[in-house]
């Protein structure tokens, strides 16, 4: 009997699965480009993933293979930097990791493949939980998985925040079944619902936060505000049910046959210790240690830690891009892509006039509205005043919530359906109306700016038909006009249309050997030089990508996270003002690299302490010390005459730099160099200072001092010496620590725990 039961719930998990084959449909658009970088347009010119990402993976496999070592610090950009405490690094998100696996950028474009996948199915689920129907989840989860914000941030290249961004429903799922099973002394019985899966007592709320956390930190602030928001709300909404609904089904007519009924006394229910929002706080931050604690380190030292109020606003939603909500905007920028579907929204103006699970629909309603208004920014009034308040700045690029904005629309579109398919509406003429009210407004705006303008835009034209044919399908369906199935069967094919179009506007893909072609004969050129030197370019001509593929290392770099001692030292060295916060080294302040530095000259002598040997530029630099070697393209090359050694030795009393006697260098990792030095004098390692490095002297413990405040350099007593600079930083075994401690906590709160009645 018992093996019977076993195979029967296997048939039907199997049939559940085959019921979701239509979340693979938003994937086809990917199978062009399985093996290219994604771009926002054809003609774009960055992508953040071949920028940051791309680099980082080749690092991060080089390190493993070459050393036989996890690197904690990189000497790719920016003359060196703590790789551990860097979020782009992705070296603490475990699934990240299966992306090394496979040829880049083929492991990149599976893996967002399978966490889109992974979001869409998250959604479903906390929809069947929620009570709606087979059909309404399912259309709930693919209007998340397309979600055209979603695949303009791929476009961009955001790869580590589309791995965040994924989990936020399942963060939401296990909050809700936490307060299922704890509600009232009741228990709800699911019987049909397709997809089941298994409720681990150790997998909570906290746990996908920690995840969230290590694969983005900059998503980490939007979803836990919501996971709170939704904790302390669910309680009051599904404590509702048992006084509005005990005894009775959830929504008979949905497919999901639910009930609440008294627990028996010979019913066990197995429970967890960690069920307050405090204990998955503590959890969520001991499973985020190992990137939190060395992160806050860098981010006391970097140019972030005094970011102005229009920094931490930066990428604010001008007010007129709230019409982008039902006007879609093609090739847009995708921090302000908006646009959830017409057929959504049509569907979310279905739940707001059916008068269904009103609660339920308020609460959504609310994140909607809130988070499109939070996404203004700077443009909202006094919201500016609060960018003062602690740990506010966390909440930067305010046009992030507008992820949230395309969750709650996914939702609530998925409500109207669920409503329209029970026929469970309070006033079909209502609906009828409010539809015809929205299609018309839609139509004549559209119209309007076209006689007005002269300009038939395609996103105003679009948006108003996807709307006009998404009102007139429900309508269909409101006076029963075509049999349900082929109904439903047109719905999906009109949203997915919709989506399709959107997506492939702002997401295309470049080969591998296309994206890597620009600065490739350069590139090659340097990797062939002798000896151990730097490249600083003031117009990106050597991009990051390109230094990364040749194994090449720069003094300039493109990165949120800069050593503000180090930012000071170069606005010296390469001449070029910075004038607030900046991603780029040197920054670019008109947006332009191959033009926007022309007129600024480095100083080679500066330049030099930094082992940068080579410069290369979009234009001609007459400076004395730097000599005119090749030009390839546009890129001009040349050497630095004034360059010094990886490391040399002094006399203590001289300036730094002065009388510089090469050292050699016997081992070189990410974690330790090992040098062979001849005293006296003072050691110099043109090797960026930060806290966890160690000197030591013949294998004593030595005091490592920092020349001109950002280099290493220790004193050496005459003789040969063996000097070894170790990198142990306090914060990464901190942290280590502290997720350790967060496993055993899980791990013990797991143990089996039955609640009574």
């Amino acid at each position: 009997m018992k093996a019977q039961n076993l195979s029967n719930n296997r048939r039907s998990a199997a049939r559940g699965l085959w019921s979701l084959w239509p979340l693979l449909l938003p994937l086809l658009l990917f199978l062009p480009g399985l093996n290219g970088f994604p771009y926002p347009s054809p003609d774009a010119p960055y992508s953040d993933l071949l920028i940051s990402h791309y680099p980082n993976a080749l690092y991060l496999k080089r390190a493993i293979s070459e050393w036989g070592v996890i690197p904690l610090w990189s000497p790719s950009i920016l003359s060196g930097y703590p790789f551990a405490a860097n979020p782009l690094s992705g070296l603490w998100y475990p699934l990240g990791w299966l992306a090394l696996i496979f040829p880049l950028p083929l492991g990149f474009n599976l893996l967002v493949m399978a966490h889109l996948l992974l979001g869409g199915l998250g959604l479903y689920r906390l929809l069947r939980l929620e009570g709606l129907s087979h059909e309404a989840a399912l259309f709930g989860a693919l209007a998340f998985e397309s979600l055209p914000k979603l695949f303009a941030q791929y476009g961009a290249g955001h790869l580590t925040l589309v791995y965040a961004i994924s989990w936020t429903p399942w963060l939401l799922v296990l909050q809700g079944a936490s307060c299922r099973l704890r509600f009232a002394g009741y228990k709800l019985q699911v019987t049909s619902c397709r997809l089941q899966v298994q409720r681990v007592s150790w997998l909570q709320p906290g746990v996908i936060l920690g995840l969230i956390f290590l694969a983005d930190p900059r998503w980490a602030p939007y979803a836990g505000l919501l996971w709170l928001v939704y904790a302390i709300a669910h309680r009051h909404i599904v404590g509702s049910v048992k006084s509005d609904q005990e005894g009775q089904s959830l929504n008979p007519s949905t497919g999901l046959r639910a009930s609440l009924q008294p627990p028996t006394s010979n019913i066990q229910y197995p429970i967890s210790n960690i069920q307050s929002p405090i204990s998955n706080i503590i959890i969520s931050a001991l499973l985020a240690a190992p990137l939190a604690l060395p992160l806050l380190e860098y981010t006391r030292l970097s140019t972030r830690s005094a970011l102005a109020v229009e920094d931490v606003f930066a990428h604010s939603l001008p007010p007129a891009r709230l019409l982008g909500l039902i006007f879609p905007d093609f090739g847009g920028y995708h921090e302000w892509m908006l646009y959830p579907g017409g057929v959504v929204l049509v569907l979310l103006f279905v739940a707001l006039l059916a008068g269904v699970r009103r609660k339920q629909v308020g609460f959504w309603l609310i994140i909607f509205i809130l988070s499109s208004l939070f996404a203004l920014g700077s443009n909202l009034p006094l919201l500016p005043a609060l960018a003062r308040i602690p740990g506010f700045d966390l909440l930067r690029v305010p046009a992030r919530a507008l992820f949230l904005t395309g969750l709650a629309g996914a939702i609530l579109a998925s409500y109207g359906l669920d409503a329209l398919i029970a026929g469970m509406m309070t006033g079909k003429r209502a609906i009828a109306l409010g539809l015809t009210g929205l299609a018309a407004f839609c139509v004549i705006f559209a119209l309007s700016i076209g006689v007005l303008t002269g300009l038939w835009a395609r996103n105003f034209l679009w948006g108003a038909g996807a709307i006009l044919v998404g009102s007139l399908w429900v309508l269909v369906m409101l006076r029963g006009r075509v049999p349900r199935q082929i109904w439903l069967v047109g719905l999906f094919g009109l949203a997915l249309f919709d989506w399709g179009a959107v997506n492939t506007s702002v997401l295309s893909f470049r080969p591998k050997a296309v994206a890597l072609s620009e600065g490739e004969f350069l590139g090659e050129y340097l990797a062939e030089k002798p000896g151990d030197f730097r490249v600083y370019s003031p117009s990106y001509s050597l991009p990051q990508d390109v230094a990364a593929y040749y194994g090449l290392e720069l003094a300039d770099g493109v990165d949120p996270m800069q050593l503000a001692a180090y930012a000071d030292f170069m606005d010296r060295a390469t001449g070029v003002p910075r004038d607030g916060y900046s991603v780029t080294l040197p920054p670019f302040s008109g947006g332009n690299p191959g033009a926007d530095n022309a007129a600024y000259r480095p100083d080679p002598v500066l330049l030099g302490l930094l082992n940068v040997g080579y410069v290369a530029a979009a234009y001609d630099l007459p400076v004395e010390g730097l000599v005119l070697r090749e030009k390839f393209g546009s890129a001009w090359v040349y050497e630095n005459t004034q360059v010094l050694p990886r490391a040399w030795v002094q006399p203590v009393d001289e300036d730094i730099g002065a009388d510089a006697t090469p050292v050699e260098m016997l081992d070189w990792g990410p974690n330790e160099i090992i040098l062979r030095v001849e005293g006296p004098g003072l050691l110099v390692l043109s090797e960026t200072a930060y806290p966890g490095w160690r000197v030591s002297v013949d294998g004593e413990r030595a005091e490592m001092e920092a020349p001109l405040g950002l280099l290493r350099g220790v004193q050496i007593a005459p003789g040969e010496h063996r000097v070894t600079f170790s990198y142990r930083p306090v914060s990464v075994y901190l942290g280590l620590g502290c997720f350790v401690l967060g496993i055993v906590l899980l791990f013990w709160a797991s143990r089996d725990r039955y609640l009574r009645s």
